[in-house]
Order: structure tokens, then C-alpha cells, then sequence
């Protein structure tokens, strides 16, 4: 196995444990998936969607999936994952995310891609990529 395939390996193991740890909704146990340091960014317009932005550090990460699903209706999300793809170091997760905007009770559909990067064992860095106005307009009061 080439250095390039244990990455791939890795890679793909730890964003499948990501994934399956996100379905459970567990905020801390996602923190633990992340180096102390990350390149973070969810795109957005924090007066709509504040828990959006850039990060730096793990320890941010549980405060913001707790704030996303505080904004969300339980048990009216829906995440359908079509493809997972890893290449060294590099993931690719392409889903569609289907949710319920608590504030204003608009269901909302996005497709989504999301870039990670895992560098021992560890994500260093997690890039979402989605249709932000269809996100913003759900939770527009």
C-alpha cells in the first residue's frame, strides 16, 4: 500500500465516522473529529443564519452544530448523502439537506458539497458549500 492509499484510507474511515456521528446529532463527539486548529468555513449571512462563518479551533465546533440544530425543527431534517469520494488527504461529501427553519417554519431543500481535509487521523479543515439564498430565505422573518 502506497502512502497515498493509507491517506485515502484514512481519509475515507474518518469522514465515515463524521458522517455517522453527525446523524446522531452528537455535537461533542463531532469536536473530537477536528485537529485543535482548522480552516472552517460555512457560507452565509450571519443576520439570517448566525452560526455561519469561519472557525479556527476545534473547541468551536459543538457551539456551532448545537446553534444550527436549535434553528432547525426536530425531526423534520432530512440529509441524503449521494456520493462520498476521498483521494489522499482529501473528501468530498456531495448530499442534499432537507430541514424545516424554526423561526418562520419554511422548509427549505439544498443541494451541498462538502470539502474536508484529514491530516492525521484528524479534520484540518471543513469547507460546505450550498445554495445560501434558498438557506437564508427559509429563515427570512
Amino acid at each position: 500500500m502506497t502512502t497515498d492509499d493509507t491517506a485515502t484510507t484514512c481519509t475515507a474511515a474518518v469522514t465515515g465516522a463524521f458522517l455517522q456521528c453527525l446523524a446522531t446529532q452528537d455535537a461533542d463527539g463531532l469536536g473530537e473529529f477536528f485537529a485543535d486548529e482548522v480552516d472552517w468555513f460555512v457560507p452565509g449571512d450571519p443576520r439570517a443564519t448566525p452560526w455561519v462563518g469561519v472557525r479556527s479551533r476545534a473547541s468551536e465546533v459543538p457551539a456551532y452544530f448545537r446553534q444550527l440544530w436549535s434553528a432547525l425543527v426536530p425531526g423534520r431534517s432530512v440529509v441524503t448523502v449521494d456520493a462520498v469520494l476521498a483521494d489522499g488527504v482529501e473528501a468530498a461529501v456531495f448530499a442534499t439537506f432537507e430541514h424545516v427553519a424554526a423561526p418562520t417554519g419554511r422548509p427549505f431543500r439544498t443541494g451541498v458539497a462538502l470539502r474536508l481535509t484529514v491530516t492525521g487521523g484528524r479534520i484540518t479543515r471543513l469547507h460546505l458549500h450550498e445554495d445560501t439564498a434558498t438557506v437564508a430565505a427559509a429563515f427570512a422573518g
